[in-house]
């Protein structure tokens, strides 16, 4: 399902939209499974886009370096296949400030169980068997991977992250562009601050701050972390 979003506040609730043409920022890894939701949706992908391609293709589609001058936001779609967090941003940045909002839709696999009564931003992706209870509130471009679950009025922040298989009790709140590693469980109510790394397989049974990389059964702090640095190290 691809949706757009309507404005409520600070708080956006999908809104029904077909668009006439879905690019797919991004020609990675990440971007496969980003275009398996799109074509699972019902929707074709005019082309992915890579500044710096490996190849000039993608499952049988055009990989191009920029977005096509003829590109029109208020009838195409833009879906960002970028799996980095800050990297997501960056480029969520440059992109809205030349095309709006309105271009950026909410992408849900159909097989992803997101309730009424959860609100989603633009940009957001959420894949496979990925579960959103109840009043849970996502912010701008966030990424939820297969199977992950984001429980009942949890919180998750601007261009935040769930790895596949990862899940939040609930009232659970994970700050902005903060990664939730593979496997990882984080307790009902807990609070994660922003920009942090939790590992994969952690058990989380209490708060953490901001800017740290934590992990372990229970999670510990490892180490300090600045914004931007990978997350995958």
């Amino acid at each position: 399902m691809i949706c757009g979003c309507a404005p409520i506040g600070r708080l956006w609730h999908p809104v029904h939209r077909i668009p006439s043409a879905v690019i797919v920022f991004g020609a990675g890894g990440h971007a496969v499974s980003v275009a398996e939701t799109v074509l699972a949706s019902g929707h074709s992908i005019d082309c992915f886009i890579d500044e710096t391609p490996n190849s000039q293709q993608l499952l049988g589609i055009p990989v191009l370096t920029a977005i096509p001058e003829d590109f029109a936001s208020d009838t195409g779609s833009i879906v960002i296949a970028v799996g980095d967090n800050a990297a997501r941003q960056g480029v969520w940045t440059r992109l809205t400030q030349r095309y709006g909002l309105d271009c950026f839709p909410t992408l849900i696999h159909p097989s992803a169980s997101v309730s009424q009564l959860a609100v989603l931003a633009p940009g957001t992706v959420v894949l496979q068997g990925a579960i959103i209870g109840s009043k849970a509130t996502i912010g701008l471009c966030c990424l939820l991977n297969s199977g992950s679950i984001l429980e009942h009025e949890a919180q998750l922040g601007d261009f935040a992250s769930l790895a596949p298989g990862s899940m939040t009790g609930g009232r659970v709140s994970i700050g902005t562009r903060t990664a939730v590693g593979i496997g990882a469980v984080i307790k009902h109510g807990v609070a994660i601050g922003h920009d942090s790394v939790i590992g994969a397989n952690s058990y989380v049974p209490k708060d953490l701050p901001s800017d740290v990389v934590a992990y372990g059964s229970p999670a510990r702090i490892i180490r300090p972390r600045a914004a931007g640095d990978s997350y995958l190290h």
